[in-house]
């Protein structure tokens, strides 16, 4: 019997990640060490910090593509420090990786007006490996939806439920993020049931994973795994270091697989 372990975690492209970049990826590779992660998908996390987790995590690997791409993002100064990635971290053999890009530009004028004024409007994207977990082929897929425009949440859900049709024909599918939604919002109810029906249960972690000042009462970050892996354990790690590095608390579930 294996204990498997993986987890979701913004881990925001702030100010203060930037400024403090040396000291901020000490305590994200403290934590990620202490709890152990099989699997740990990211999002916001920007090449530079990257970099530096990685100098504590030599156990570990990353993969996925950024928001803006590798030549424009890292050319433009005003995308360099902002080119942020959901980059999937794990000690496994990856096979195959890809980063897709999501539905994220309104087709609609008031969407597009108002996502101008609250600077909602960003390239979204999701990251996909392959890799065999005890001789099964198994799609991890991290993706960070839009924050504010249902109808571009609406589509960007479309494109998932796509992809895990895609990926369920051939392995098993465990998918994670940051969804901006509540398991309450309608939308996000019908995706949970559909994907329900390719085989995924979402874990059940239902506190709220995104900082107070925000209105959302339950989690916004999600994961959603193969219904016939057990749950052995889930829940939020809200800790000293990850206060001071993100808004978001870690999602984790340990699986029997």
């Amino acid at each position: 019997m294996k204990y498997f372990r993986i987890g979701t975690l913004n881990c925001q492209n702030s100010r203060e990640n930037r400024k403090y970049v040396d000291e901020h990826a000490a305590l994200l590779g403290r934590h990620i060490i202490t709890h152990a992660y099989d699997i740990l998908g990211t999002q916001e996390l920007t090449k530079k910090f990257m970099k530096k987790v990685n100098e504590y995590l030599k156990e570990y690997n990353f993969y996925g593509g950024y928001q803006y791409g590798r030549s424009i993002g890292t050319k433009l100064p005003i995308l360099k420090d902002y080119n942020q990635s959901n980059q999937i971290m794990t000690t496994k053999k990856v096979i195959k990786v890809r980063t897709k890009a999501l539905p994220w530009f309104p087709f609609n004028y008031d969407d597009l007006v108002k996502g101008l004024k609250k600077m909602s409007i960003s390239r979204r994207i999701v990251t996909i490996i392959e890799l065999e977990v005890i001789d099964k082929t198994v799609y991890v897929i991290n993706t960070h939806l839009d924050y504010y425009l249902p109808r571009i949440q609406k589509r960007q859900l479309t494109c998932l439920l796509k992809l895990v049709k895609k990926y369920s024909k051939n392995g098993l599918v465990v998918l994670m993020g940051d969804f901006n939604l509540q398991t309450s919002n309608a939308m996000f109810s019908e995706f949970e049931s559909s994907v329900n029906a390719l085989g995924l249960r979402r874990v059940p972690v239902n506190e709220k994973t995104n900082a107070n000042k925000f209105k959302s009462k339950s989690a916004i970050d999600h994961i959603f795994i193969p219904k016939k892996w057990k749950i052995a354990s889930c829940g939020i790690f809200d800790t000293d270091e990850l206060n001071l590095i993100t808004d978001h608390k870690a999602v984790y579930v340990d699986v029997i697989i």
